[in-house]
């Protein structure tokens, strides 16, 4: 360096004889002489006490080694460098080294999701599966991810998740700073590490977080002049090499603390080692198994209460309300408290479906039957890719001009009515149902303001509109009841993770909702993966009933099973698949649209591409599947339930024939998109005997 002290700023620095040949009996160019000879002096000094240091009676031994072992970590040296640290005696290389000899049979838990699209950790957390049901559950002895390093080739298309966690335990006193040491080729991926200040995963805190998003570059394709080109050309992946650091944190030696670490990424290869710099380290190194106390020990891996840390397994960020919130469409319960009886302004008549008619149909046929509909306001529903979808079974939105006469003329009625005058002052939902040669039946919900009344009274009522008519008249035989039990039935086997998540969502709903007419009726073929009675038992679900069957799996026999088990003819009973997401409206919305002796619902749900979730949205309107289907008890006795005779062990167009015997009994089937009503993607290996 330069200075004062410097050798080879000095003229002298060739050769002090050489110099002092020159400098002769100079004065000057003595004491020069001098001054060279005591920056010698001071080199040699430095060397010498280097030397020592490192090879002297006093060096700091971070390990000792018995004649044809590995190192074996010594704590009294250790003691010692902390010693060392705290009086600043110390040089940095002596605790790197300390720290990476330090080896011992410390392990964490290492969980492995695959097949899980999105490169956010939070699409983690929006799966299912996670965080107690992995593809892989092993222990690990490092904190080096490399997704081609775990179960092989596992990791289909790049998509997969990683989860480490444990408990850590310093070597030091003092603060540590954690980093992500990142490489490969590039990919996008997201990296959190959560670390509690004790054992207890409850306090864990966010103390680094790492997001990058990567787009391949395009294909460079010749121009078709450019004929003699015969092959496109790639540019070659960019390999990346990259270092994220956390804040300082202070830990104490010896003491344990809960840490968890997650990985999503999605393409590419990257490998990602957590490295921490110690007190007194020169730089970030690898965190050796010598740290790990120990992982968190789990007695059965089918549990569902095993330790992990709330707030890590919490979405960060919120979702996006396009998708999980029902908008204007339908309101809840405890949102929007709509009046159990009609405001009773309108003058009566009697309603009929006239597309609704007896007459025998093929199940090819069914779907040509299911007629268009109207909705107002719009919703994100429209322009949701519709593959395979015909008009026919769309469904359009509303023009403005005609609900404001819809309003016009209900406001028209409502002033000149003998028990309530007032006008509409919200318009929460218009849903329509036209016949063009005998005219549309509405569904309205109004906020209503009455003369003299501070609330708003919101009604939901359907209305009739003749064709070629300006007058509404309210339906006297076509009506929704508000408060109607509804029974949610299912038929599974070995479903225990979506057992579990169906269950979950119907907690939700009814957290939600404070609707508590509902009760879930399973009926389970012998599942092996999980207690299914058990699961129940342990839920918030205040009604639930368990139905046991024995023999190779049936749908339609099970479905049929919990059709037996209600009694009431006035309740609905709605089945449902195993693998949706049904947002928490949809159960008073069934209500809505399915009346006694007149119609059944059978909603469409969008069906998720492979992997995909809430988050990132692919996938398309699922026209073809009658699965989700609610009538009347009553209505279902009518048509005879289930052909279990035809539809013994026999996979799917169980469905397809309900509709189709509804369809030639004179129900009206009611078809409609609802919004954030999503069909996961699941693999069908499993769901029934090999020979189906």
């Amino acid at each position: 360096q330069k200075g004062s002290c410097s050798i080879r700023s000095h003229p002298l620095y060739v050769h002090p004889l050489m110099a002092l040949f020159r400098m002769r009996r100079s004065v000057k160019c003595l004491l020069k002489m001098l001054l060279a000879a005591v920056c010698y002096a001071v080199v040699v000094v430095d060397i010498l006490t280097v030397y020592n240091m490192n090879t002297g009676s006093k060096r700091l031994t971070p390990f000792r080694r018995t004649e044809g072992t590995q190192p074996v970590c010594n704590d009294s040296i250790l003691s010692s460098i902390s010693e060392a640290i705290t009086s600043n005696t110390y040089f940095c290389f002596e605790v790197t080294s300390a720290i990476q000899h330090c080896t011992s049979a410390g392990y964490l838990n290492y969980d492995v999701w695959r097949q899980m699209p999105g490169y956010l950790v939070d699409d983690m957390r929006v799966r299912r599966s996670f965080p107690n049901h992995p593809d892989i559950r092993k222990t690990t002895d490092t904190l080096r991810i490399s997704f081609s390093e775990v179960a092989g080739d596992s990791h289909v298309d790049g998509k997969y998740a990683h989860k480490v966690y444990g408990f850590l335990q310093p070597l030091l006193t003092g603060y540590h700073a954690f980093a992500f040491n990142i490489s490969g080729v590039t990919a996008s991926y997201g990296l959190e590490l959560w670390l509690s200040n004790s054992t207890s995963p409850l306090h864990t805190r966010k103390i680094l977080t790492v997001e990058h998003s990567y787009s391949p570059p395009k294909v460079e394709q010749p121009e078709w002049w450019q004929f003699w080109k015969s092959t496109p050309t790639v540019r070659p992946p960019h390999l990346i090499a990259e270092v994220y650091t956390s804040e300082e944190i202070w830990l104490d030696a010896g003491s344990p603390y809960y840490i968890e670490f997650l990985e999503k990424a999605f393409d590419g290869s990257v490998v990602v080692e957590l490295e921490w710099k110690p007190p007194g380290s020169c730089n970030h190194i690898q965190i050796k198994s010598y740290s790990f106390l120990q992982a968190v020990q789990l007695s059965n891996v089918n549990a569902n209460n095993y330790v992990i840390s709330p707030m890590a397994t919490m979405l960060q960020r919120p979702l996006p309300s396009n998708v999980l919130q029902n908008h204007k469409r339908v309101s809840f319960i405890g949102e929007i408290n709509f009046s159990t009886t009609d405001l009773d302004v309108l003058p009566y008549c009697n309603f009929t479906a006239h597309y609704a008619t007896r007459r025998t149909l093929t199940q090819r046929q069914v779907h040509e039957q299911v007629f268009v509909s109207g909705i107002y306001p719009p919703d994100e529903t429209i322009n949701w890719d519709l593959r395979h979808f015909k008009i026919r079974r769309g469904e359009y939105v509303i023009q403005e001009k005609v609900v404001k006469q819809i309003v016009n003329v209900y406001n028209t009625a409502l002033n000149s009515s003998t028990k309530h005058r007032g006008s509409v002052e919200e318009v929460h939902y218009v849903e329509e149902s036209r016949n063009l040669h005998h005219g549309s039946r509405f569904l309205l919900e109004f906020g209503v303001r009455l003369n003299g009344q501070s609330d708003l009274v919101h009604t939901s009522e359907y209305v009739y509109l003749p064709a070629k008519s300006n007058q509404l008249c309210h339906t006297a035989n076509f009506n929704w009841e508000h408060n109607v039990f509804i029974y949610l039935i299912v038929s599974l086997k070995n479903l225990g993770i979506w057992t579990t998540h169906l269950i979950h969502n119907i907690e939700h709903i009814q957290r939600v909702t404070k609707d508590f007419n509902v009760e879930l009726v399973i009926v389970d073929f012998e599942s092996s993966d999980l207690n299914v009675e058990a699961e129940l038992s342990k839920s918030s679900l205040p009604k639930w009933h368990y139905i046991k069957k024995s023999g190779p799996f049936s749908r339609a026999g099970g479905l049929q099973a919990a059709l037996d088990y209600v009694t009431d003819p006035n309740s609905i009973v709605l089945t449902l698949d195993m693998h949706l997401a049904i947002p928490p409206g949809f159960v008073n919305y069934a209500r809505k649209h399915v009346v006694k002796g007149k119609m059944a619902l059978a909603p469409m749900f969008f069906r998720l591409d492979k992997g995909y979730t809430e988050v990132h949205i692919q996938g398309f309107w699922e026209p073809y599947t009658f699965g989700i289907f609610g009538m009347y008890k009553s209505d279902w006795d009518v048509i005879g339930g289930f052909n279990t005779e035809r539809y013994t062990h026999k996979w799917g167009e169980e469905d397809v024939d309900v509709a189709a015997r509804c369809m030639n009994h004179g129900y009206e089937i009611f078809r409609i998109r609802y919004p954030g009503f999503l069909h996961y993607y699941h693999s069908r290996k499993g769901l029934w005997d090999s020979k189906q």
